[in-house]
């Protein structure tokens, strides 16, 4: 990723979009509209619209006119409209974060709606990713191979690492996966060929919360990611750990990391990271 493209707003596979929506709509969702005046509470619908509008006309439409403000505009009116049912249900859920113990709800509320936020665009940027690569073999046909070793064993080190949601779906899989691939050559990219009629794992869309972090030849730290789509295994990738802050010369990775070389995390609600084990 290049240096315009890692700070660019207009873009929802850019680092600098996704930290600064988490950011905003995160702050967002702290606000309680129910200690609002009237005056205030327009104010607050007025902005949540905006913030909403340029969000979905960013990761809807992305730089393609008219769509994006035509998403955008879209977005914005639904928000107003459906202002007093969505105030509504955030009282609702305010008040039974409540009765389960939870005397400050609102920095919960806005720490899960960071953590959706940061999951659409992992999501975001591994379809970006796909994209790009496919474009790049678009005249070569794509092929299938057993799975190497190395990825092998380092996805299953992934999902068993914490018993998260879908993780024995995912296991089942892994266990018949083969690889798609269009280039012999090391991409940071592994695509799997999972078969019909097995169980899929839920949430069907996700960046697995637990990854693989290790030290690269560069020196950086990268890390592994498990990306499901549709309930199935997808793809992994490896990249810089820090994109905001990556050097254009970083995450030139020319090989796999060994499962024993790397250390297991797990993304938290709050877009921090726990060490496993």
């Amino acid at each position: 990723m290049t240096q315009g493209k890692r700070y660019s707003l207009d873009d929802p596979a850019s680092p600098a979009f996704g930290v600064a929506s988490a950011a905003v709509l995160g702050a967002v969702a702290l606000v309680d509209p129910a200690k609002l005046d009237d005056r205030q509470r327009r104010v607050l619908r007025v902005g949540s619209a905006v913030v909403s509008g340029l969000y979905a006309g960013v990761t809807i439409g992305g730089r393609r006119l008219p769509l994006n403000v035509l998403a955008g505009v879209v977005a914005g009116a639904a928000t107003l409209r459906f202002a007093d049912t969505s105030e509504a249900l955030d009282l609702r859920l305010e008040n039974k974060l409540r009765r389960v113990g939870i005397q400050h709800p609102r920095p919960w509320m806005a720490a899960g709606t960071a953590a959706f936020i940061i999951a659409g665009f992992f999501g975001d940027r591994a379809a970006a990713k796909r994209r790009q690569f496919l474009a790049m073999v678009e005249d070569q046909p794509e092929q299938v191979r057993p799975l190497d070793t190395t990825v092998r064993r380092l996805v299953e080190g992934i999902l068993s690492a914490s018993e998260e949601a879908g993780a024995q779906e995912l296991r089942a899989q892994l266990d018949a996966a083969e690889e798609g691939y269009w280039a012999d050559e090391f991409t940071g990219t592994a695509y799997f060929k999972v078969p019909e009629g097995l169980p899929r794992a839920v949430p069907h869309h996700q960046v697995y919360p637990v990854r693989a972090r290790f030290i690269g030849p560069d020196g950086a730290s990268h890390q592994v990611l498990v990306q499901v789509f549709d309930g199935l295994l997808d793809h992994i990738t490896a990249e810089v750990t820090n994109q905001e802050g990556a050097d254009d010369g970083e995450g030139l990775l020319t090989e796999w990391p060994d499962a024993a070389e790397v250390v297991y995390v797990r993304e938290s609600a709050d877009g921090t990271t726990t060490t496993i084990g």
